[in-house]
């Protein structure tokens, strides 16, 4: 049965939640951070979508890369949407984009098959947004269509030796992997997404639905697991009974041999797996299934509380391993370029550098 929870009990659950996302820890401690500014100006923060297929060239949907600034992904959306008259469910793309950054994404356009890409690329070309590329595909792009994105960040303004910092930073993250927090800009300004997504799972509320804030309570309830395993002494070592994920193929199991998959994972090779809760989601078992359980125990939930919301759940890795990170000096500070898989965070890489979130 779902659980019900007194309203101060939750408000209490919310606080403490937030607090905990105030105060995630560093891998890379304790060496020196390089300070600096994220973020100084849009050119500052580039990324670049890349898909894991390309458009074939037929098909009613129109696949759409655009370059753009200071437009967030939804805002981008409704403004496409608008200028070619179409209904919002016929506008697809993969992944949020961050506003304050310069954006090369790519949008599917249901405008069926008979339409010139000619006369759809000149009204587009109203929009203040480059066009990049422009063809016919034969399915929409749906949330989670992206294969990763290329990332090219400027710190401002860090310390003065920031790049041996930097570099020294850089050697410990290639040994230890990044935690795979979710990104601050998650949570909303002044954490007020984690109120609104817990707010959901209350009495009165119970069956409304909204996606992205049930994924809100899903991405906090991770980055809390993933703190505690690694103020635990959890991060570096496998437990028994997680769920780890083959790097190469993608392929899950559950840990039972320990002396068996400890090399495994020591070698890259696997990468244990922490909760995105819901009513389907596979669960750990022994020794990380009962941390894992008593997490949401703790928040007053249960499994089936994520059935009314239409959440089944899945699994995150919990450990990032960009192998082509990239550090130079620029005219205004260091350079940083990596790429990483759909659903992880710049900013969670660089927290590790800058030590400023």
């Amino acid at each position: 049965m779902p659980t019900e929870s007194h309203p101060n009990q939750t408000g209490d659950r919310v606080e403490a939640a937030i607090d905990a996302l105030k105060a995630l820890p560093f891998v890379s401690d304790p060496l020196p951070g390089i300070g600096g500014t994220i973020k100084a100006t849009p050119e500052h923060f580039v990324v670049e979508e890349i898909l894991p297929y390309t458009a074939c060239g037929q098909g009613e949907h129109v696949y759409v890369t655009f370059r753009r600034s200071g437009w967030n992904t939804e805002d981008a959306a409704r403004a496409i949407q608008k200028c070619l008259k179409l209904a919002p469910t016929d506008v697809g793309y993969g992944g949020r984009k961050d506003k304050t950054a310069v954006v090369e994404q790519t949008f599917s356009l249901r405008c069926g098959e008979s339409r010139p890409l000619a006369e759809i690329e000149q009204i587009l070309a109203e929009l203040p947004f480059d066009i990049l590329a422009i063809d016919r595909h034969r399915n929409k792009i749906k949330t989670g269509h992206v294969a990763a994105n290329r990332f090219t960040i400027v710190v401002s303004q860090p310390e003065p030796d920031a790049l041996p910092r930097a570099q020294a930073i850089a050697e410990r993250l290639a040994q230890t992997g990044i935690p795979n927090f979710y990104g601050p800009q998650r949570f909303g300004h002044g954490w007020q997404n984690i109120k609104r997504g817990f707010a959901l799972f209350s009495a009165s509320k119970k069956g409304r639905k909204n996606a992205f804030m049930v994924s809100v309570v899903q991405s906090t309830l991770f980055n809390i697991w993933l703190k505690q395993r690694m103020e635990t002494g959890g991060y570096g070592r496998l437990l028994k009974g997680d769920i780890v994920k083959k790097t190469d193929t993608g392929g899950m199991f559950t840990v039972e041999d320990m002396a068996a998959e400890a090399p495994r994972f020591e070698n890259g090779e696997i990468v244990y797996t922490g909760p995105i809760y819901g009513y389907k989601m596979k669960e750990a078992a022994d020794t990380a299934g009962e941390r894992e359980a008593a997490l949401l125990d703790q928040y007053g939930l249960c499994a089936e509380d994520f059935r009314p919301l239409r959440s089944p759940g899945s699994r995150r890795p919990a450990i990032l391993r960009p192998d082509d990170l990239e550090i130079h000096e620029a005219s205004e500070g260091l350079q940083f370029t990596f790429t990483l898989p759909s659903g992880a965070y710049a900013t969670t890489v660089l927290r590790e550098f800058t030590r400023s979130m």
